[in-house]
């Protein structure tokens, strides 16, 4: 609401964002006001962590956040953390879906999950847009209650990477 403001009232662009830095490895943790742009490598630095022990760096929190690769990658309008782990979690078992409704109840702007999930992973773009998956937030709310431990966030944003490359070939231009 900050950045809309200043946008709006002040004519300042959004060009810096509070960043906290996090986990097991940061000796230091802290919470930094950093330019947009700014390698993740320079705020672990900052933050004394040992990189030699880190075994995960996630950009996000935990549930909504992106594993990288790449510790030069910049610090987006979006980037609100980056928490870096000692350890990879075991690979959890994933189970076929039973239709328990847990994901449906979970999901906070009332779609349903499981379905849009086997339309991404059918490729089925146009049943996914019908059954609106790009409202989806990715909060992880729904992977998250899953019993049979599918990773519903993931097909979600593999379907949504989909639709986009889709209306990006058929955008004027191309």
């Amino acid at each position: 609401a900050v950045a809309v403001y200043d946008a709006v009232i002040h004519g300042v662009p959004l060009f810096e964002r509070v960043v906290t830095v996090c986990g097991p490895v940061v000796k230091h943790p802290k919470n930094y006001l950093v330019r947009i742009g700014t390698p993740l490598r320079l705020l672990l630095e900052a933050t004394d962590a040992d990189l030699s022990k880190a075994k995960k760096v996630i950009m996000g929190g935990p549930m909504m956040g992106t594993t990288q690769s790449d510790l030069d990658a910049p610090v987006i309008k979006s980037t609100s953390g980056i928490l870096v782990l000692k350890s990879v979690p075991p690979g959890i078992r994933e189970y076929p879906c039973i239709n328990c409704g847990h994901c449906v109840h979970a999901c906070p702007i009332h779609l349903i999950p499981s379905r849009l999930a086997k339309f991404a992973e059918k490729e089925d773009i146009e049943s996914a847009v019908e059954w609106n998956i790009m409202d989806c937030m990715e909060c992880g709310s729904c992977a998250f209650v899953c019993p049979s431990k599918i990773n519903l966030v993931h097909f979600i944003r593999l379907g949504k990477f989909h639709i986009q490359a889709m209306r990006a070939a058929k955008a004027p231009g191309k």
